[in-house]
């Protein structure tokens, strides 16, 4: 099967989601010193709604193939428990926002990683694009956890490539 031959419905929530990483990115670099506080805030809601959105998915791709993807509904759930923990402690959130940003970026990569194979019998290009941008959020994980000072300094910046590249891929993933 082929998502270039095969017709499918357009995906709404995750253009949705993909515009809100956009709005969020662009937030994140017009002014890189503003309130964390913000930018915590639109975290947790980003992550809750993506956490649903995974849940939404994983039985999407239960269907199709026949199989449950479990890493995707782990995904999912971790997304909405620190979306949630994050919109109701602003203050905590703010403090362990580097260490936060390390650990999903690893995770949510070593997901695609994992589940990338499921891409590759749909398009190879779109395969390819993902395990790119996989493997880059990885090493960007990798360095934010063992440098969480230069993670804080450049925080705000780091948000804004993540999200960006995050908004292309979801609203990529939409059509």
């Amino acid at each position: 099967m082929n998502w270039n031959t095969t017709r499918r419905p357009f995906d709404w929530y995750s253009f949705i989601l993909g515009v809100l990483f956009i709005i969020v990115a662009v937030i994140a670099f017009v002014d890189p010193t503003s309130s964390l506080m913000a930018v915590v805030a639109a975290f947790g809601v980003v992550a809750l709604l993506r956490g649903i959105y995974e849940v939404w998915f994983h039985d999407d791709v239960q269907r199709l193939l026949g199989r449950s993807p479990i890493w995707l509904l782990i995904m999912g759930i971790l997304d909405i428990v620190i979306g949630a923990f994050l919109i109701f402690h602003l203050g905590i959130g703010v403090r362990l926002l580097p260490i936060f940003f390390a650990v999903w970026f690893i995770v949510d990569s070593l997901t695609g990683l994992i589940t990338s194979g499921l891409l590759r019998t749909f398009d190879k290009n779109y395969f390819w694009f993902s395990v790119a941008l996989d493997v880059l959020g990885l090493i960007l994980g990798i360095l934010l956890l063992f440098k969480p000072v230069v993670a804080a300094l450049t925080l705000a910046t780091l948000i804004g490539i993540y999200f960006l590249i995050a908004g292309i891929y979801h609203i990529m993933r939409a059509f």
